[in-house]
């Protein structure tokens, strides 16, 4: 009379493929997400070798708005670009002095005779990758506990950043 006989075996079997079907696009996603950080970092890094101050600033910007972006897509998060520059200002804007004082060893570091040149060339560049880096794994672990933009605490945030 329409009432199909199903064993326990058979509850227990899909019960398991969807936990492990489940598992599987976690994962998958945390690794979408890795990569989609490690990629616009590598993006960074190519906008830090931009010699004109502001201009290598805007670009890096530019490169983590558009991987928060991609994150948001990852994770089925609504993007909204004018939160996201405010919430990557205050994360960013936390670590002013580390960049600052960055720029002021790079600007020294070119006044060394052979290799001051290499130095301060590498300075920008490293210094993008690891700040994009940072800001994206930040928001992949807020992203991670169902956070939104909406919900991100850049207090809580910062320890982490």
């Amino acid at each position: 009379m329409g009432m199909e006989k199903v064993s326990a075996q058979t509850i227990l079997d899909n019960e398991i493929n969807q936990a492990i079907s489940e598992e599987a696009g976690i994962d998958f996603r945390h690794k979408l997400a890795q990569q989609t950080v490690k990629n616009w970092s590598q993006w960074a890094t190519v906008a830090g070798f931009i010699p004109v101050p502001v201009v290598d600033t805007a670009a890096i910007s530019g490169v983590q708005i558009k991987m928060i972006h991609d994150l948001c897509n990852v994770y089925g998060v609504e993007f909204k670009k004018e939160l996201v520059v405010s919430i990557v200002g205050a994360l960013v804007g936390g670590s002013v002095a580390t960049v600052f004082s960055s720029s002021i060893g790079s600007f020294v570091a070119c006044r060394i005779p052979v290799v001051g040149g290499v130095l301060s060339a590498v300075t920008q560049p490293a210094m993008s990758y690891a700040s994009t880096y940072a800001v994206g794994m930040t928001f992949v672990k807020h992203f991670e506990k169902s956070g939104s933009l909406i919900d991100f605490n850049v207090d809580d945030a910062k320890g982490f950043f």
